[in-house]
């Protein structure tokens, strides 16, 4: 049986086919933290479960590597939620048109529990073209379903998530 797409899913596939028209060679201003982005990665280690289609935040970059919250990693039910987290702590910034100001430590608390989604990316194996999402266009990129994982299924991957966070809550207490 084939997956039937929801209404905000086939939106986000027109607005993501839309942007896929231009796809532009990323270059490090791209990476600026709390840019999203989606690119094609060959894992160094393909032993291991990776999706070879990220869609990104950015939370940081150096020469060698790029660390992102990947939504493709993140269980549909979660997204909203870590979304509206990121655009409340950056309300001041969107209020003057400024860009989106985002790093790992202030999402952390937010995506606890949540499993592998914050990823580390080596840079030289990131694909040179890829299509930067705008601002405006965030909450409808993150109905998008561009997964393409390597090594474990998408249900998998959100089994784990599922799986990590009940681990999180049972620890605390």
């Amino acid at each position: 049986m084939a997956y039937k797409l929801s209404d905000k899913e086939k939106d986000a596939h027109k607005m993501m086919k839309e942007l896929l028209r231009k796809p532009i060679k990323l270059k490090a201003p791209n990476f600026k933290p709390g840019r999203m982005i989606l690119f094609t990665y060959r894992a160094k280690f393909d032993k291991n479960p990776y999706d070879m289609s990220p869609m990104i935040i950015v939370l940081g970059r150096s020469k060698k590597y790029t660390l992102g919250l990947n939504w493709n990693w993140c269980p549909p039910k979660a997204r909203i939620k870590v979304m509206d987290y990121i655009m409340k702590k950056n309300q001041k910034n969107m209020d003057k048109g400024k860009e989106i100001d985002l790093d790992y430590t202030m999402i952390k608390s937010i995506i606890k529990g949540l499993g592998p989604i914050v990823r580390l990316y080596l840079n030289n194996r990131i694909s040179p073209k890829g299509v930067p999402v705008p601002s405006y266009q965030y909450y409808k990129a993150i109905d998008l379903r561009s997964e393409n994982f390597i090594g474990i299924s998408s249900k998998e991957a959100w089994k784990v998530a599922k799986a990590n966070k009940k681990k999180k809550k049972r620890g605390k207490k």
